[in-house]
């Protein structure tokens, strides 16, 4: 098999014998209710079912975001520049802020997590199954970037923090209603609805990566990398940063980072021993992303038609991004399981009060927080994408001078 990846000696592990991801299917032909940055909706192979076109406009006239780049330009600047209005929806997002701010319950949080594993076990397996793909191959490295893996070890981890009332796993009657095969983690009753009923913004996004991945036209689904592009690059760029909140929320102290291994890359492990191992990290980080808008680059080549689909495509994936947000149960609006009148969170119980997020917070903290969310559009996996690049432009450039 012919290996187009560069830059060999970014990968953890080149080996091409990863084993997939279990098989995620869609659960729901629903579209979403509003169609994201004026995108075509169109039937697929006479099944009822529907998807985004990834040229916006259609017929009606109107102008597709990529109309307004210069397509002779990277793909990787393309994509910067393209979606750069994209993150203003996030940033009206009380699911985001919440999140960003620590202020869900532990059960809320994990059944967040356990969202995002179903996006990434679908995407993950979406790329695998097209892994020679030209548009593809160049950033395809499991070992380097896969995340379903670490969320399912931080869902493991977390569950064990809650009292055992809230962790009963299903019962026979509901496992025969899960169509897909099991995740690597149990399922208390608050998780089943993730995999028996998902919301309809998870379908939507479900349904979509669906769509591309199972498609035969090369083109189509290379369209996969748009979506990997937002997912990997925000994560990259802002996790660490996510990952020390949520470990100030819920009081993880461990020192191997359980509970919050989704936030860290395996390069960035060890990084805290020293100001000089942090540097390393930090310049090492700068290099995966180097790496991997190369390999965008690389892989899209000068096909414009490729670019103006891929832009659109990621302002699609930017949308279903945004609208996973609505998923996520406030405390003041919808209680989660363990916040009922029996909520164990309330207890006095010393366990208990170490997985409760801290309600002590400086206002110092609380603007930072918020000027954050703002400036790098959104919480988790998107924030500071596309602010990253310029940081980094600017801080090589002063090193140099």
């Amino acid at each position: 098999m012919q290996t187009v990846i560069s830059d060999k000696q970014l990968h953890l592990n080149s080996s091409s014998s990863n084993t997939s991801p279990a098989y995620t299917p869609s659960f729901s032909p629903n579209t979403p209710t509003e169609n994201p940055f004026n995108a075509t909706i169109q039937p697929t192979n006479g099944n009822g079912k529907t998807q985004y076109s990834a040229r916006g406009g259609g017929g009606g006239g109107g102008e597709s975001v990529s109309d307004e780049l210069d397509l002779s330009q990277p793909v990787s600047t393309l994509l910067r520049l393209g979606t750069q209005r994209a993150h203003v929806k996030a940033e009206h997002s009380a699911g985001a802020a919440a999140l960003v701010q620590g202020g869900l319950g532990l059960d809320e949080y994990i059944r967040w997590l356990a969202v995002l594993w179903r996006i990434y076990d679908a995407l993950e397996l979406g790329l695998s199954e097209n892994s020679t793909n030209p548009v593809l191959a160049p950033t395809y490295d499991p070992a380097l970037l896969a995340r379903a893996p670490a969320l399912a070890e931080d869902i493991n981890y977390l569950l064990t923090l809650l009292p055992s009332s809230s962790t009963s796993t299903f019962t026979s009657t509901s496992n025969s209603l899960i169509s897909t095969p099991l995740p690597p983690f149990p399922l208390p009753s608050f998780l089943e609805e993730i995999f028996i009923s998902p919301p309809e913004p998870l379908s939507n996004y479900l349904h979509h990566v669906k769509t591309l991945s199972t498609n035969s036209n090369p083109n189509v689904s290379g369209r996969l990398l748009a979506h990997a592009y937002v997912r990997y690059l925000g994560d990259l760029s802002g996790g660490q940063f996510i990952g020390a909140k949520v470990k100030k929320s819920y009081n993880l102290k461990d020192k191997n980072d359980r509970g919050t291994k989704f936030y860290y890359f395996e390069f960035q492990k060890g990084s805290v021993d020293s100001d000089e191992t942090k540097s390393d990290a930090k310049k090492r980080l700068t290099e995966v992303k180097d790496w991997y808008r190369r390999g965008m680059d690389e892989g899209v080549g000068e096909d414009k038609s490729l670019k103006s689909d891929l832009v659109e495509e990621a302002n699609i994936a930017f949308s279903l991004n945004t609208d996973l947000f609505s998923v996520i149960r406030l405390p003041s609006s919808s209680p989660s399981p363990s916040s009922q009148s029996t909520n164990p969170h309330t207890s006095t119980s010393t366990k208990v009060d170490t997985i409760t997020p801290k309600e002590e917070s400086t206002l110092a903290d609380k603007v930072n927080s918020v000027v954050w969310f703002l400036l790098a559009a959104g919480a988790g996996v998107l924030l500071n994408i596309y602010v990253q690049p310029y940081m980094s432009e600017y801080m090589s450039g002063s090193k140099r001078n």
